[in-house]
């Protein structure tokens, strides 16, 4: 087995720093020796709600660096929204810098169907039966030489373009114009067919699909490449969801 490189005490710290009167920190479950948790905030059943999810994959750590310096800058409290946050999917794999959690399983492949991986488990539990405005699924790319963006959604307005020229100015844009196996824009940007029958013919979904056909319209998947620091590819996600914010919805 491997050993660990980080420490999720200190990750589990954090969250119960966060102010208890503004979030609800759920312990979901324990999962191979670790917490697993779900942090919401409800302001009104009249406004939208935002899903935010970090952490699949475990050698992505600016992806819950990510979520993570969200959660404790308060910007949150500006927006007329809801939030649910996943800020570490895959605890095992996070705190030994491996990509698959300890039953050697990519999770972002087994959303399709019955898992018996408990991660998957629990975020279908967490999300069944809600609708969000958008969600933001935060990534890293080993071999990225910049910043990238996968948007999803079946009709306009599409924000991606927007998302990424203010990136840009955190972190360098990936112009490429085919980025893992994918046809981009050659400014940062994948767009994904929209057609539920062709999304249904993949044998194996990531966890995009899954909200995608059942909770939301519009998908968003931010890529940070790992060369740069890590503060900054935080920055990267926290302004690539400051822009969805500003396209999407209002401010308090």
């Amino acid at each position: 087995m491997s050993q660990p490189v980080r420490n999720y005490d200190r990750l589990v710290q954090r969250l119960a720093a966060l102010p208890a009167r503004e979030w609800r920190v759920r312990r979901m479950a324990t999962v191979w020796g670790y917490p697993w948790f779900a942090l919401e905030r409800v302001v009104s059943r009249r406004v939208p709600t935002v899903l935010v999810t970090a952490g699949i994959h475990g050698e992505e750590p600016g992806s819950v660096e990510g979520a993570l310096r969200w959660l404790e800058s308060g910007e949150w409290a500006g927006w007329r929204v809801n939030w649910l946050v996943l800020p570490c999917i895959n605890p095992y794999g996070w705190e030994r810098n491996q990509r698959r959690n300890a039953q050697r399983r990519d999770l972002n492949r087994q959303f399709r169907g019955a898992s018996d991986s408990p991660e998957v488990r629990l975020v279908k539990r967490v999300v069944a039966g809600r609708r969000f405005r958008f969600s933001l699924d935060l990534h890293e790319d080993v071999d990225a030489p910049g910043y990238y963006l996968y948007e999803l959604r079946r009709e306009g307005p599409y924000i991606g373009e927007r998302i990424v020229k203010a990136v840009g100015k955190v972190i360098r844009i990936n112009h490429d114009k085919v980025i893992d196996g994918n046809r981009a824009t050659g400014v940062g940007l994948i767009r994904r067919e929209a057609d539920d029958r062709i999304l249904k013919r993949r044998r194996r979904w990531p966890m995009a699909y899954h909200v995608f056909l059942n909770c939301t319209d519009h998908i968003l998947g931010s890529e940070t490449p790992v060369r740069f620091p890590i503060e900054r590819r935080a920055e990267a996600h926290n302004a690539a969801l400051r822009i969805a914010l500003q396209r999407l919805v209002g401010r308090c």
